[in-house]
């Protein structure tokens, strides 16, 4: 004889299955900066190159380039060179963050302030993204929090 699961049970099962789907890993496998060696734990750039690119590091329009798709006005500014064309995705990761969290020194000496992580759209728009910045106590990323209740 078989029983069927009642409405309490399913509910949890349906709400475990959600939080597993849709809660930014907490793992500690996730919670590493060995890959990318960045500001953010490795899973972070990882999803924002799989919402802004698919995931693919050679992504290069005539407007966008790189994994994590940054304008490519952008990324001549802050990177001094054409594109993220040969640049590894830790190298692409070093420039991002040098854009939204650290900032840089021009070749004549004059620091450039970083601009945060808003102006990706996937972190704008991707709840998981978003709360991966607003609840990081991280110094370089704290600085931005006043931008996670808009």
């Amino acid at each position: 004889m078989q029983t069927k699961p009642t409405p309490i049970i399913l509910m949890v099962l349906i709400t475990t299955v959600s939080l597993l789907l849709f809660t930014p890993s907490v793992s500690h496998a996730s919670d590493t900066h060995s890959k990318y060696k960045g500001v953010m734990v490795d899973d972070w750039y990882d999803r924002l190159a799989r919402c802004e690119t698919g995931g693919n590091w050679k992504h290069s329009t005539r407007s966008y380039t790189g994994g994590l798709g940054i304008y490519r006005g952008t990324w001549q500014r802050w990177s001094n060179s054409s594109s993220a064309k040969g640049k590894t995705a830790m190298q692409q990761v070093q420039v991002a963050d040098a854009i939204a969290f650290k900032g840089h020194t021009e070749p004549n000496g004059e620091y450039v302030y970083p601009v945060g992580v808003f102006g990706w759209g996937c972190v704008k728009n991707n709840a998981v993204l978003k709360a991966m910045i607003c609840k990081s106590n991280k110094p370089l990323v704290r600085r931005w929090h006043n931008r996670c209740n808009k």
